[in-house]
Order: structure tokens, then sequence, then C-alpha cells
């Protein structure tokens, strides 16, 4: 019985499986033969079916799209080519977007519209792009470098920033204070060579050894002709330039100090700068700066080794010759000029040197200071016809260079001159009693000239010539020494290769600094935890102490100077103004703790006993640079002051240890300055 219900609902089943089938198969044909016909261009420019309304196509096409291989229907009037591998598919054509249209949502399409193949110039556009980002990253992580090494970042200043360098980079020796030795000069010349030098800025003062008619001009251990001429055949055998620098109107006091030639005073009671209208002051001006001329005429006269084997360049080594005549600051001061302006004075004899100087060597340049015309006008420039007779050579040593000469001074000069110089600082510039120089004050003046030279190059006919690296020895004639040259190497190696480069390298294993002073070579793990130069926590540069440059002992000996000067100073200060028992009142009326006093100068001895040691080693470390008379005067200016200071402090610790019994106060009143009745007059009125 079971079994024939079963049977009964399996063949109702299999029925009903029947007519789903035949009514899908009939669909399905329905379909596919009602679409069968002829292919109509719609109005948008397709090709429809016959017999079937243009909505249904996209049905129609919908259910094609899956046919392995459609071919499409043949058109007379329509020849297909086969693409070649070389021409991508343009998808963005009006064609075939409107046949996306059909095929395809509209935002779909809509993105498709959107969709750009890239051509050439945005290919080129992207890879500038890209090369611009990785230049703002490297850019970036230069600048980061500069801040470790306390360096200030300045704007177009980098390794790929193109800045270009100086044409002519130049090293001023000032000898006119503590003028090294010959030999050691020598051995400075592959040094700055290497740096990037191309020429020296001799300032000679009375070093050279005039003769004749001004021979007593000369100091007494100025340098002999036969030494001096044997250095600049080593300039010349380097390839580098030699520009003279001699002073012809200020700064002439080594000249004018001299009892035979005070009569050329602008001011008698001052030896500054000369009188410009005295027919004798021009008289001297001409022999003095003929004998120095003449002088260096023979370096391109005679020959050097090299010329002898004929790799000498056909270039002159003397090419321009500096007649300084900045900061002229007696003018119009004697009956002889009082009738003209200080402008005129000075114009019309630099005009008067220059043209003489044309007259007789006319391949000459005639460099000098610009300081005295920065407040002249262009005009009164022009009418001594200054832009033919003379180069300025602009100086700053400060960080802000515009904040002293304008870009409008850059633009007045540029009127009137073709072309000019520029001046940096790598010593003698931020205070006349210096020991160290202060190296980072340097190095940003000289990235700041080389931003001001790319910037105001362009104004100038000709260009900026140069830029000159000074190192001042004295302020002048009579001022004491200031930073010796060994001292600053180290500061001009850094500033003479930035310059060179026209950036500061910050990767220690590439820089040319380290190698040209001989310092020990650096590994990469080092370098990684701190940059080669550190002006954050090195200041005066003490890492260079362990390098083997020529002068590297009184390098190191000046950090040792440096510090127990420091000392000592600081322990008198404290002693005589801070502490209550060894002060000059304590001194002049023999009043005091004796116990107290015996405490306080127990360091004085120590610290005396360490400057006098200091003082006989510096014969030691400066003999192979320097004569005795700079020796000498080193001793006198740096230490002997301070070992007087301690011998005045133990000599009146000694005195008043001695006093057993002292006085009942008040004290008597010592009359030192204040007069004694103004005094008395001053004190009645406030009692009353």
């Amino acid at each position: 019985m079971h079994w024939r219900v079963l049977m009964m609902v399996w063949r109702r089943k299999l029925y009903v499986m029947g007519c789903v089938t035949v009514l899908v198969v009939a669909a399905w044909g329905w379909a596919t033969f009602s679409l069968i016909g002829s292919p109509t261009t719609t109005d948008n420019g397709v090709k429809a079916l016959d017999g079937v309304h243009t909505e249904s196509q996209g049905l129609w096409q919908r259910l094609t799209i899956f046919r392995r291989d459609p071919k499409p229907p043949a058109d007379p009037g329509v020849k297909f080519v086969k693409p070649t591998g070389n021409i991508p598919p343009k998808p963005q054509s009006e064609s075939m977007m409107s046949k996306l249209d059909n095929l395809f949502s509209s935002k779909y399409v809509e993105k498709l519209r959107n969709l750009k193949v890239p051509d050439r110039e945005d290919i080129a556009w992207r890879r500038k792009a890209i090369e611009q980002r990785a230049l703002i990253d490297r850019q970036m992580h230069y600048d980061h470098e500069l801040h470790r090494m306390g360096v200030p970042a300045m704007k177009g200043i980098g390794p790929d920033m193109g800045v270009i360098p100086p044409k002519q980079r130049l090293v001023h020796l000032d000898l006119k204070g503590a003028p090294p030795k010959i030999q050691y000069l020598k051995r400075l010349i592959p040094i700055l060579k290497s740096l990037g030098a191309t020429g020296l800025l001799l300032e000679y003062e009375d070093m050279f050894p005039y003769s004749g008619q001004i021979a007593n001009i000369a100091a007494r251990n100025a340098y002999a002709k036969n030494r001096l001429m044997d250095f600049l055949q080593t300039v010349k055998a380097a390839g580098l330039t030699v520009m003279p620098l001699v002073q012809t109107f200020g700064h002439m006091e080594f000249v004018l100090k001299l009892r035979e030639f005070q009569e050329m005073r602008e001011n008698p009671n001052s030896p500054q700068a000369l009188c410009p209208s005295f027919n004798k002051s021009l008289l001297f001006i001409e022999e003095m700066l003929s004998q120095v001329i003449s002088f260096h005429m023979k370096i391109d006269d005679s020959p050097t080794l090299d010329d002898e084997a004929g790799t000498n360049s056909l270039k002159p080594h003397f090419r321009s010759i500096h007649i300084g005549c900045d900061e002229v600051y007696r003018m119009g001061e004697c009956p002889r000029c009082r009738d003209k302006s200080k402008h005129e004075l000075f114009l019309s004899h630099v005009s008067s040197v220059a043209s003489r100087i044309k007259s007789r060597w006319p391949g000459l340049d005639v460099v000098i200071w610009d300081d005295m015309m920065r407040q002249i006008q262009v005009i009164d420039l022009q009418d001594f016809k200054l832009g033919h007779l003379v180069q300025p050579m602009i100086w700053v040593y400060a960080e802000d260079v515009y904040h002293f000469v304008s870009p409008q001074t850059f633009d007045k000069y540029s009127m009137v001159f073709p072309t000019a110089w520029a001046a940096s600082a790598f010593k003698g510039a931020h205070g006349e009693t210096l020991l160290m120089p202060p190296s980072r004050r340097h190095l940003e003046n000289t990235l700041r000239w080389l931003t001001v030279i790319q910037s105001e190059n362009a104004r100038f006919k000709d260009g900026i010539q140069g830029l000159a690296l000074t190192g001042w020895q004295r302020y002048d004639h009579f001022a004491v020494l200031c930073e010796l040259l060994p001292v600053a190497l180290p500061s001009l190696a850094v500033s003479l290769a930035t310059a060179s480069l026209g950036y500061l390298e910050v990767d220690g294993r590439k820089n040319t600094i380290l190698s040209a002073l001989s310092c020990p070579e650096k590994s990469a793990e080092s370098l990684s935890r701190r940059p080669w130069l550190d002006l954050y926590q090195d200041p005066d540069m003490s890492s260079f102490a362990w390098c083997m440059f020529p002068g590297g002992p009184l390098f190191r000996y000046s950090h040792r100077l440096l510090t127990a000067v420091a000392e000592s100073k600081d322990y008198v200060e404290k002693i005589k103004y801070k502490r209550g028992w060894l002060t000059d009142y304590n001194i002049k009326h023999n009043f005091t703790s004796p116990v107290r006093v015996a405490e306080l100068v127990e360091h004085a001895t120590k610290l005396k006993g360490s400057l006098i040691t200091l003082a006989k080693n510096a014969s030691e470390v400066m003999i192979d640079i320097y004569d005795k008379f700079t020796i000498e005067e080193f001793i006198e200016q740096r230490i002997n002051p301070v070992v007087d200071e301690l011998n005045g402090l133990l000599s009146a610790a000694s005195r008043l240890s001695a006093v057993k019994v002292w006085p009942r106060r008040p004290l008597p009143y010592i009359r030192v300055i204040t007069d004694i009745k103004s005094l008395t007059n001053s004190t009645k009125k406030s009692t009353h």
C-alpha cells in the first residue's frame, strides 16, 4: 500500500519538473529567434537589430558578450586593421565611448571618460615632480645636518642648489702683526691650494724691504728681498695669483709716526691719514708703490721650475694692486684741505693715485676698499671716472651683509663700476684682543656672502670678480695682536672650502678640510653619533687639536693658554670684587683678617706657576713660525698682565699678613679722585 502511494507522488513530481523545463526552453527559444534580424542604425550612431526596439538592445548585448569569439556583422564600409603592439588602444575615442554607454552603467562610463592615458608631457612632468621631491628631501637632510653642526641653514645654499662659487678666492695675509717666517708661509701654500684658494692678498705694511729714501719705513725685522722672492716664486709655482696691498691714504701710521714724515699728516696730532693736498704726499705714495710693483713684476719675468718644464700658464700671477683707502677718518682738517669737501678730497686723491698706476702699468687692475664710497652719490663717482680706474672690494665681516651694504648700494656701484670684489673674514674681526677666532661667526659671514654674490652678480657688467677672506693681525699699527694665523687655520680652512664649493660639505668623508689639515680619519660609526664639525659643543674647534697641520702645536698650546688665562682672570675678579677681605679698600687701609687672606691667596700661587710654565713653553711652540720679537710681544701681551695681577694680590696679601694690630673704627677717608672740598661741601648740605 505504501509503495503505491510513493510511486504516485514520484510520478507527479516528474510531471511538474517536465512542465517547468518545457516552459524554460520555450522562453529561451522565443528570446533567441525573436531578436534575430538585420542591424539598423539608431540616432546615437550605434547599429541595432531589425524588428527590435532599441531599449531591448541592452539585454541582447549583455547576453552576447559572454560568447567566446563574437564576430561583428559584415559591413562593406568598414575596414578592420589589426592593431600593432606599439600603438595602444584609445579608450577615450568618441565611438568607443558611445558603445560603452550601452554596455555599462552611466557611472562606470563616466569614470572611463575621465580616465586619461599619460602622454609624453605628463610623463616628463611626473618625472620632474619626482626629481623635485628628491631634491627637497636631500635639502631637508642637508639642513638637518647643518643644524646638528651648529651652522645656520640659508635659503639657496646646498649641494643641489646650483650656487656658483666665486671665480677668485683670495686668502689675506696681514703681515703688519706677528709676521710668520717665510719657511712657514711656504708650508701653507699647498694647503691653501687644496682648499680651493686661487690667490693671496698680501698686506705688507712695514714688512716689505723698502729701500732708498723711504728705507726707514721698513721694520727692523722686515723680510729680506731674496727670502720674499723665494716665497713669491713658490706661490707662482702653485698656480696662485698675488695681489699686494699697500695703504695709500688711511692707516698710514707705519709711515706718519716717524719724525721725518710727520709733515705729511692731515692732522698734526694723528698719524692715521696723510694730507692729500700736500705735493710731497703723492710723490711719496708713488715711490712706495713703484718699489712694491716693480718687485712683484719680477714674479712673471723670472722662470720657475714649472716654467722651464713648459707647464706654466701664460696668465700673469701678478695682475692687481690693492691701494687700501679704507677708514680714512682724518680729512679736511689741515689748512690745505679745509676748502674742499671730504668726498671731493677722497675722490680726487684716489683718482690721482690710480691714474698714475694706470699710466705706468696699464695692465694692472687697481682695487680699493669700498667703505668710504658708500655715502658718495653716483654722479660724484662718475665725475671722477672711478669706474675706469678702480675696482671696489666690498667688505662686511658681520653675519648680516645687507645691514651694512644695502641692495641699493650694490645698485649704485653697478652704475659706476663694471665689476667688484667681496670680502669676508676668517679672523681678526670680532675683538681686538681675542686669542681664538669665533669660527661659527666667520663661517656664517662667508655663507651670507655666497648668497649675496649669487644675488648681486648679475648687476655688474663683468660680474663680481671673487671673494677675499681677510685675516687681520692687528686692527691698526698701534693695536695689540689678535688671533694668530696658525690658531685660526681651522677657521680659514672651513670658510675657504665652503667658498670654493659654494656650500659647506656636511659629510666628513667627502670634504677636503680634514685631509688638508692632516686630521685622523673618522669612522662611519663616530660620524653617525657626532658630526665632524660641532660648533655647538666645540665653538673653539678644539677637535682640530688632533690634526697635524703646520702650527698644530701652537693651536693646542693656545687652547691651554686660553683656559689658564680665563681661570686666573676669574680668580682675580672673584677675590677683588666678590669676596670681602682682599679688595682695594682692604689693601689701602691694611685692614683685614690674616686668616681669611691666607685662605684666599692659596690658589694664586698655583695659577701663577701655571702661567710661568706656559710663558716658557711659548718659545718652544712658536720658534718654527715666528721670530723672537713676535714671541716676546705675544708673551708680554697675553701672559705677563695676568701674572702681574696675581703678583699684586700675593704682594698685598704678604703685607696684610704682617699687620698684627689694627685701629679702631671709623677708618680714615683716603682721597683718590674726588676733590675733598667739593665732597665736604656736599656732605654738609646733605646733613643740613
